[in-house]
């Protein structure tokens, strides 16, 4: 493994602090990139900061919803009072089971509460839309960016967490495409990675054990997937490896689904 592919460049992971997004913004400091992390929980953010800092380098956690645009702008603006810019974005802060309860969650599409709707595609997708335009001018000036979405596996077995989280995972992967159109010109790459049921604290704390298990033994490699497992794909897409890859969706999940 190359871990300095990524020195001098700036990395924001949104959603940071647990499961995915803390596995990735670790690799990406691995990696050499300076890191920001944001999330909605400000204790958990900074013990994420200090568990990814191995070295003499700081993380920068700040808290920010990225629902909301004025937060995005506030963040944004700490990070290049920080670090100068942002030219690696990690959208992966995203609603899911424990945010509306689990009850709510699974309901059928008719019995959903119209607030649950709202509130997953405000985070989920315009999020993801939010952060990518108010990064944009750094990637844009420098002529280099990489934007990396996180998708989901849901989007192609057509279940889990409810009818809205798969929705909002297909508008990623759909606004993945139409983001690489519109700004490859800058030099700027945009992929998404849809992951399967990652061992993530979210899941843990609903006891989906036993749905584990039986996606684990469906898939061409019969294990559990971990948050780990989805940091070197996100690595290898903000690198200059993956220059010539954009409007992609990667599935890591162990060949629980083909697409």
């Amino acid at each position: 493994m190359n871990c300095e592919r990524l020195k001098g460049h700036v990395a924001l992971v949104t959603g940071g602090g647990r499961g995915i997004g803390k596995a990735i913004a670790k690799r990406l400091y691995q990696e050499k990139a300076d890191v920001v992390i944001c999330g909605t929980t400000e204790d958990v953010l900074k013990q994420a900061a200090e568990e990814i800092a191995t070295e003499d380098r700081e993380v920068l956690p700040i808290v920010c919803d990225v629902s909301d645009s004025k937060q995005i702008k506030e963040m944004v603006s700490k990070a290049r009072e920080r670090f100068g810019k942002i030219d690696i974005l990690v959208n992966n802060a995203a609603i899911m089971l424990r945010h509306i309860g689990l009850d709510r969650a699974a309901r059928p599409f008719y019995e959903l509460d119209e607030a649950d709707w709202d509130r997953v595609m405000a985070v989920n997708v315009k999020g993801v839309w939010l952060c990518a335009r108010e990064v944009f001018p750094d990637m844009r000036s420098q002529n280099w960016g990489r934007i990396i979405n996180i998708s989901s596996d849901t989007v192609y077995i057509g279940r889990g967490n409810g009818v809205q989280y798969p929705t909002s995972k297909a508008a990623v992967i759909g606004f993945t495409r139409l983001l690489a159109v519109e700004t490859g010109k800058f030099g700027i790459t945009v992929n998404s990675i849809s992951p399967g049921l990652t061992q993530s604290e979210t899941i843990q704390e609903h006891e989906f054990d036993q749905m584990s298990e039986e996606l684990a033994k469906n898939s061409a490699i019969p294990r559990l997937e971990y948050p780990e497992d989805l940091a070197g794909t996100a690595a290898w897409l903000a690198s200059d490896d993956a220059a010539f890859v954009t409007g992609q969706t990667v599935s890591v999940s162990g060949g629980l689904c083909f697409h």
